[in-house]
């Protein structure tokens, strides 16, 4: 009796997944950058105002992230060496003032 109860349940399971009428995401976050052209623009600003977008949502960077595995290590280094940058960057700031 176990087993038909288990085979059932990984049944409605693969059943879910494969459901194409329910959407979700698996892992990694989805970005839905959208832009509309707006009445009388010139299409070259449409698309600065998308590039900008991307950027702000990090379009590229995140493609870039997940190209290659990276050590733990070497993304807590590479952040701490971001943190002391900005610091750094912050007390010249105030210095010149």
């Amino acid at each position: 009796m176990s087993y038909r109860r288990n085979h059932r349940r990984n049944n409605n399971r693969n059943h879910r997944r494969n459901n194409p009428n329910k959407r979700f995401s698996i892992g990694k976050k989805t970005s839905h950058v959208t832009t509309y052209a707006k009445d009388n623009e010139h299409p070259e600003r449409t698309i600065r105002r998308f590039l900008k977008k991307c950027k702000k949502e990090r379009v590229v960077e995140r493609s870039r992230e997940y190209d290659y595995y990276e050590k733990p290590s070497v993304k807590r280094a590479r952040a701490k060496a971001r943190r002391k940058a900005l610091i750094e960057k912050a007390n010249r700031e105030n210095q010149s003032k």
